[in-house]
């Protein structure tokens, strides 16, 4: 027997709409009959610690939403919806016990990071209304080949983009605080 995972929780998710500042930015594909179903995940991974139990991070809905559930905690999921096609492997992290941070790069070669605050097993629970997304843009991306970029979180202060020919570009930040003043 199998099911969608999504059918497993019958709450119905909280969701957010992420928006880019790129002027002319192309509408993500959509999606055709003869693609995978929407609600199969292309891309998951999980993250465990003792603050939040397990949490579950799946990109769905043809790699446009990205959808984090807590299989253990009676928490709705909570779907990111971003203006373009999210890169294989978005990374979860959790910073000073009271937030999760979620680093994602998009095919108009838009690096985003969305601060979710989170209060301990209710996690993002009446909070999606404070989560924080900030775009960065990533100049010089081959855009025509993006999609073979490889993604890699290294954590909360670090991405690595592999790019087509061979060439590794490392995004680094010193700081992100919420007055807009990050290094």
């Amino acid at each position: 027997m199998a099911t969608h995972l999504s059918s497993l929780n019958s709450s119905t998710p909280s969701s957010v709409v992420v928006s880019t500042a790129r002027q002319n930015a192309p509408l993500p594909s959509t999606i055709h009959d003869n693609d995978i179903p929407a609600e199969h995940a292309t891309c998951s991974s999980i993250l465990t610690t003792s603050t939040t139990g397990t949490i579950l991070l799946r990109v769905i809905h043809g790699g446009v939403v990205v959808e984090l559930s807590a299989p253990s905690a009676s928490v709705a999921p909570l779907r990111i919806i971003f203006p373009a096609v999210v890169l294989s492997k978005p990374a979860l992290f959790l910073w000073k016990e009271t937030e999760l941070h979620l680093l994602v790069m998009t095919d108009i070669a838009s690096l985003f990071r969305l601060v979710i605050p989170i209060d301990g097993f209710k996690l993002w629970q009446d909070q999606t209304g404070s989560v924080w997304p900030r775009e960065y843009f990533i100049r010089n991306m081959p855009r025509e080949h993006i999609r073979q970029c490889a993604f890699h979180a290294l954590g909360t202060h670090s991405v690595a983009v592999g790019l087509p020919n061979g060439d590794l570009l490392r995004i680094e930040a010193e700081s992100f605080g919420y007055d807009g003043h990050e290094g």
